[in-house]
């Protein structure tokens, strides 16, 4: 880093803003920290899977870098997992509910997806229709409407770009099958 030219250039300049600084620090990380090939070399030895989640950290690392001001406090760069306590009872109860029952909702995958070889579709696809059928199946205050489009948005974000078509059309036959079959363990105003 300090033989670089950007090094070079900002060390130069005699006084500084905060945007300036802020600017240098995000160019140092994407010119510098995250096309450096012995760093994905070292994350590979640590976990061969990491390779596949590292742009997805680089992006959630620029927008931090990005988006920092001033008056940030340190714990800007460590985000609270949960906004509160319910969101962690809820996330705890949604990631042990899946888990206890992902065998079912894989079955339910592969007959709605009989055209497609599972080993195709993306993983994180897989995880995120498991969570969305068990969102659908298992809490029944949540309205379908809201589930899907939770998991649209996390499939934009995160998945393949075609991710969220694919998605959507699993989780609306699947509801339509439910719908029919009045099995759709939904109760309340709006919810369906």
């Amino acid at each position: 880093m300090k033989t670089s030219d950007l090094y070079a250039e900002y060390m130069q300049t005699k006084t500084t803003t905060f945007k300036e600084d802020r600017k240098f620090i995000t160019d140092v990380f994407s010119d510098i920290i995250a096309p450096n090939n012995k760093l994905y070399e070292y994350l590979e030895d640590k976990n061969l899977t990491w390779i596949d989640d590292l742009p997805v950290v680089n992006t959630a690392i620029l927008k931090l870098l990005r988006k920092v001001k001033d008056q940030s406090l340190a714990t800007y760069f460590l985000p609270k997992l949960y906004k509160d306590s319910e969101d962690k009872d809820f996330a705890v109860d949604l990631f042990k509910k899946t888990l206890l029952n992902q065998a079912k909702f894989l079955e339910i995958i592969q007959d709605k997806t009989q055209n497609w070889d599972t080993d195709r579709i993306a993983k994180l696809d897989i995880v995120l229709l498991k969570m969305a059928i068990c969102e659908i199946q298992k809490f029944p205050s949540i309205p379908v409407k809201v589930t899907i489009n939770e998991y649209l948005e996390i499939a934009k974000e995160y998945s393949t770009p075609k991710s969220s078509i694919f998605i959507n059309g699993i989780l609306d036959k699947l509801v339509k099958e439910y719908i029919d079959s009045d099995t759709l363990n939904k109760s309340g105003r709006g919810l369906m």
